[in-house]
């Protein structure tokens, strides 16, 4: 197994000077993403998907601006941008991915809501032992199971 590298601390020293005298790049030379440059593309990409356009036809423009990316990747990262749009709107409380206002976030996000009456609620309080201090635990499909508190 090769050993761990290691370096003096006048070395990390330097570096963090180094790194702190960089100048600061245009916004025009900064590297960007597939999926960081979608919220600010995506309004064009709907556009232009709006005129007839494929994603396939539009990979053939982006490889003439120099941009190479798969179409994969671009499907992935629209779907990407549009679930953080949805969350942040959801984290807004202004509404949630279907449209709905801000009242259906009280509501459980999935699944029946379960009432606690019926034969199921009923024939677990009517079977176990109902005296004070006894424990038992039993869900609609299965049977009951008791803690040993004999062999203590």
């Amino acid at each position: 197994m090769p050993a761990p590298k290691t370096y003096t601390k006048a070395q990390w020293d330097e570096f963090a000077r180094l790194l702190d005298a960089l100048p600061e790049k245009p916004p025009s030379e900064r590297r960007i993403t597939v999926r960081d440059a979608m919220q600010d593309v995506r309004a064009h990409i709907d556009a232009a998907r709006a005129k007839g356009y494929s994603v396939e036809q539009l990979i053939e423009q982006a490889k003439q601006a120099g941009i190479n990316v798969t179409t994969s990747a671009l499907r992935y990262a629209l779907q990407e941008t549009k679930k953080r749009r949805a969350n942040a709107r959801r984290a807004d409380g202004t509404s949630n991915v279907r449209g709905n206002t801000k009242t259906s976030l009280n509501r459980p996000a999935k699944g029946p809501v379960r009432q606690q009456t019926g034969p199921a609620f009923h024939s677990k309080t009517e079977r176990g032992n109902n005296e004070p201090g006894s424990l038992v635990v039993q869900d609609t499909f299965s049977f009951q199971i008791r803690p040993d508190t004999e062999n203590l």
